[in-house]
């Protein structure tokens, strides 16, 4: 209880430090300008412009740096003289501002600048120009979902697929630099799946590789946070669209917006058909008794997911805002599979056979609401942000499976196996959070913020024996078992910037108290450790120039068992490689660096990072013979020893021309595994690298395309009591990725999209694309038990596709009819006239 109170002593006591520290600094004259670039016609900010500082004398280049995505852009370290201010944009009429620093004139706001649309150009060329899809700062990355055209049509894991820098298998399971990110939609938690979210309703993408304290500190190597799309645009806007494939599957949908102050009015609805036939196929070589398993399975998922969204924005005055979100949603699933097991001798010859055909049934229905209070004051960027959400879930299915053993001639052994099950659940998710931001001066800023988190789960899940006729209750495959999680965390951090060099100090501090019990079973589960944990963060940060900028950065993170991995009872969806939990589970704890360098020059900017991640407890899986089995095995969650990774990204985006923009990634990366098992010390390492490069180029008649490729690579590792087994190969291509036991590889694709739009206002445009054209992706697992079993399985979906989307969006390109003051446009500087350039 003392560690507690000390804790929050320091988080209240911390402030005034920062105060005392900020109150004796001395202020350092810094010359500079800033300024905002927006559309003549529209009135919104145009983000990623280039502005150009140029000397008045001989119009030499000295610096330059691209708009943020508001339209916001700053240039400081300045000389004294006069100089020219250039700003372009593809598409637009460039423009120039001359302006002079003096010593009495520092410190400029130069307004707004409009950029009105090159007509001329436009007529020309006859192409559009956007910007660009991809951004990228010192300390993160947003990717414009709006602008991909593969994705179009898919869902959440279709986007993130594109996406520099991470990696998603097919299974869905989501890597960032070779880690388990934590993956947010609009700033939280959201326990929807990814393939629950359309691509449709996700305006961007952000990645932030090394979060600071002010962010949770749950997933090892960093967040992905999905942003859904929310106009503000006056009137009535909005889009119908539907979306087919020769899997079988389709999805429809409509997003509807109402905006007129002071309110904000959002409607939308999704519906979405899957039609998924996948195959496995796995061999286990027993090398006690030279034995061998083989196993085949083909099996179809099918189901339906829809999702209804309404939110409301309550613009109360000029400074409050009251936000209101709700959604009510849902699937339906059937899977059927058949799946053959082959028992060979050491000749591989035919001991026996197994043939297990299997249905389950699936059903899901959740609601969420979720408030949100945002209060401005007078000081620009000083907030308060308070917010409450809460889900409710429920899930129930029913399944049977039927199993028949043959000898070797072909015929019947005994009467068919048959079982039947249910399974029921329910999960309650609560999420409060306050968050204050107080820019201090113009250069610091200090941010605070709480947040509480709850989750409850509760699963039963019930097995039955058919025996002449009759359902007998399994005692020992059913079990029932709830979860009780809470997160209670506090987080303060100041950051300020002293002439080059900026700084970032952040403690958060969480905590974590867990409970579980299985009742049937008699069993009660707690988390050992609920004192409170600290995760600090630091970065530093110094720019060369305004368009070169180096940062360095710690943070410590950790992962907490899931649900599912907590749970203590054994899946027997495959009879031959069992699965079961581990409530027993402890978090695992990262220590992660991160070094950036980040340039812009021109239409083109780069980014190095290298980093290093060191973990202790990792979770990860075991497996080993059940009950001494020659053919089951079972898999189940485990803390390693330790875990470190280490690596290098790179990655560039330039605009070539005004209708060719390149993107390109690249990834290397070590890892290297331990734990201490069963009397066993094991370990594992390989370096790995992968790279993405995607291309969009814009088309005269209203065409676009983009192609899309990920190309996965390794070189051979040396892995402790594991390359001398023989029969183990870890191969070297496709990058395998390190496991305990072995590893897990995942294959590339290329994907390749082409749009039309139609009308003049463009407002109904097809998409058609082709995904994994070659039909390379799929996913492989390799690994062994020394002595004992060297297995390889290969995981098969349906990834080759050809997709058609037909989008038409309406609503008045003229918001000003709605504007209630016409002429409260902002007042444009005066500058004297320069010849053969359009004025500003």
């Amino acid at each position: 209880m003392k560690k507690r109170i000390g804790l929050w002593v320091v988080l209240c006591i911390l402030p005034a430090i920062i105060f005392a520290q900020q109150s004796a600094t001395t202020t350092t004259q810094i010359n500079q300008i800033n300024g905002k670039i927006i559309d003549a016609q529209v009135h919104k900010g145009i983000g990623f412009a280039t502005v150009s500082l140029l000397k008045a004398k001989d119009s030499i280049v000295i610096t330059g740096v691209l708009s943020k995505e508001n339209g916001d852009f700053e240039i400081d370290h300045l000389p004294i003289g006069q100089f020219i201010l250039r700003i372009n944009f593809i598409g637009y009429n460039t423009i120039y501002h001359p302006f002079s620093i003096t010593s009495k004139n520092s410190s400029q706001d130069l307004g707004n600048f409009k950029l009105s649309i090159s007509t001329a150009a436009l007529k020309a060329v006859n192409i559009t120009a956007e910007k660009p899809a991809y951004s990228m700062s010192i300390d993160k990355k947003v990717f414009d979902v709006t602008k991909d055209l593969i994705s179009a049509g898919g869902d959440a894991t279709d986007v993130l697929r594109q996406i520099p820098g991470v990696n998603v298998n097919i299974g869905g399971t989501v890597t960032l630099r070779n880690g388990i990110p934590n993956i947010f939609v609009d700033g939280k938690r959201s326990p929807l799946l990814l393939d629950e979210i359309p691509a449709s309703s996700i305006a961007k993408v952000e990645i932030i590789t090394n979060p600071s304290a002010k962010y949770d500190a749950e997933g090892s190597s960093g967040i992905i946070n999905i942003v859904l799309k929310k106009s503000h645009k006056p009137g009535i806007s909005g889009q119908v669209f539907t979306r087919a494939d020769t899997r079988g599957g389709y999805n429809e949908g409509a997003d509807l917006n109402f905006s007129k102050k002071p309110f904000n009015v959002s409607l939308s609805y999704f519906f979405h058909d899957r039609n998924g036939p996948y195959t496995q196929t796995l061999t286990r070589h027993n090398l006690v008794d030279d034995s061998w398993l083989t196993q085949n399975s083909r099996g179809v998922d099918n189901g339906n997911f829809q999702i209804g969204r309404a939110g409301l924005d309550y613009f109360l005055d000029n400074r409050n805002t009251l936000s209101l979100d709700g959604a009510v949603g849902g699937w339906s699933r059937k899977v059927h599979e058949s799946l053959q097991s082959n028992y060979l001798d050491s000749n591989k010859f035919p001991d026996s056979t197994s043939l297990r055909n299997s249905f389950h049934g699936y059903s899901f229905l959740f609601y969420s609401g979720d408030i949100n209070y945002t209060h401005h004051f007078r000081k620009k960027g000083h907030t308060l942000n308070a917010d409450a959400d809460l889900r409710t879930f429920t899930n129930g299915g029913n399944g049977n499976y039927q199993t028949q053993f043959y000898d070797n001639t072909g015929e019947p052994m005994d009467e068919p196996n048959v079982q039947t099950n249910t399974i029921n659940g329910s999960t309650n998710y609560f999420v409060s959070q306050i968050d204050y931001v107080n820019p201090l001066t113009a250069q610091s800023k200090l941010e605070a913020g709480l947040k509480t988190t709850y989750r409850n789960f509760t699963s039963s899940y019930n097995v039955f024996d058919l025996d002449s006729g009759n359902h007998i209750f399994n005692d020992l495959l059913s079990t029932d078992y709830t979860f009780h999680e809470g997160i209670y965390a506090g987080y303060l951090q100041y950051a300020n910037q002293i002439n080059k060099f900026g700084y970032q100090l952040g403690l958060r501090a969480e905590e974590y108290r867990y409970s579980g019990a299985a009742p049937a079973k008699g069993a009660i589960f707690s988390q050992a450790d609920n004192r409170p944990q600290l995760y600090p963060s630091l970065f530093l940060s110094y720019k060369l120039t305004p368009g070169d900028q180096i940062q360095l950065n710690y943070s410590r993170r950790v992962i907490r068992p899931s649900f599912s991995q907590r749970i203590p009872y054994i899946d027997y969806s495959n009879p031959q490689n069992l699965q079961k939990g581990n409530p027993e589970l402890q978090p695992e704890y990262t220590n992660s660096f991160e070094l950036n360098y980040n340039k812009i020059f021109g239409g083109s900017n780069f980014l190095a990072s290298f980093y290093f991640r060191n973990t202790h407890n990792l979770i990860t899986t075991y497996t080993a013979p059940y009950n001494n089995s020659r053919d089951t095995v079972i898999s189940y969650v485990f803390n390693a020893k330790e875990n470190n990774n280490y690596g290098a990204e790179f990655t560039f985006q330039t605009q070539i021309t005004n209708w060719w923009n390149i993107l390109a990634d690249l990834n290397l990366f070590h890892t290297s595994i331990m734990a201490d098992i069963d009397s066993q010390n094991l370990s594992n390492h390989k370096f790995n690298w992968f790279g993405k490069l995607s291309s969009d180029i814009t088309l005269p008649a209203n065409f676009e395309i983009q192609l899309s490729g990920n190309y996965i690579a390794s070189v051979p590792n040396f892995v402790k009591d594991v390359s001398s087994t023989e029969g183990f190969s870890t191969g070297n291509d496709n990058a395998p990725t390190v496991t305990i036991q072995g590893t897990e590889r995942v294959f590339g694709y290329i994907d390749i999209a082409l749009k039309k739009s139609f009308f003049k206002r463009k407002d109904l445009s097809a998409i058609l694309s082709f995904s994994d054209i070659l039909n390379t992706s799929k996913l492989e697992y390799n690994y062994f038990i020394p002595d004992l079993y060297v297995q390889n399985s290969i995981e098969k979906i349906k990834t080759r596709f050809i997709r058609l989307k037909l989008t038409y969006t309406f609503g008045s390109k003229n918001f000003q009819l709605l504007h209630h003051n016409k002429n409260s446009q902002q007042n444009q500087n005066e500058q004297p006239t320069i010849p053969g350039v359009q004025q500003y």
